[in-house]
């Protein structure tokens, strides 16, 4: 056993960081001290397999997956922010549409029939990007995707079966229009979600 008041001195010994007066003395000791000899063995072996650990370790591979599916999660949580907040803004929007009176004052038919039709068309081109590139999403990605664009489009309909209702109301037009605008972002999202993935 190594004499306890002679593990600093031994290690600098092994370090080779003694005074050459110093060194001398432990190597005296060491010839008289087993126990010290056997410490030194032991320093000096755990220095060779120390010096003999490779400089630097590679990464395994494996370590995507788990990274991959923290990047899941936070983009899943995104998305639901997304149509928590979409959702938010057509009950607001429909909560303003009851509360304030109708509006005399009509946009051009023209325009409202152009507005929509231009709505359709970038809804069309979305729906068939996404379709190309829908399974590159996650399955759960892709199933709240679908659940919050039926409650867009459920908005869209009741907003139109008003807007039919009542065909001069400015207030329906803007609320139709703002949920066609909410699908078409929500669509846009998801598409470029889908080709950067």
């Amino acid at each position: 056993m190594m004499c306890s008041d002679r593990e600093a001195e031994l290690n600098e010994y092994v370090d080779g960081t003694l005074a050459p007066g110093a060194r001398a003395r432990v190597e005296t000791h060491l010839a008289r001290c087993a126990g010290c000899r056997e410490a030194v063995a032991e320093l000096r072996a755990l220095a060779a397999g120390a010096a003999a650990l490779p400089k630097s370790i590679e990464p395994g591979r494996d370590l995507w997956a788990p990274i991959h599916a923290r990047i899941v999660r936070r983009a899943t949580w995104n998305v639901q922010r997304a149509f928590l907040a979409a959702a938010a803004t057509l009950v607001i929007g429909f909560t303003l549409y009851r509360l304030l009176p109708p509006s005399t004052v009509l946009p051009h038919p023209d325009a409202w029939a152009e507005s929509q039709l231009d709505y359709a068309r970038a809804t069309d081109e979305l729906v068939a990007a996404l379709a190309a590139e829908r399974d590159r999403l996650e399955p759960a990605t892709v199933a709240l995707l679908e659940r919050n664009l039926g409650v867009v489009d459920a908005a869209i309909r009741e907003s139109r079966d008003a807007l039919a209702r009542d065909p001069g109301n400015v207030e329906l037009r803007g609320l139709v229009a703002a949920a066609a605008r909410q699908k078409v972002e929500l669509l846009r999202w998801a598409t470029q979600a889908a080709t950067s993935s």
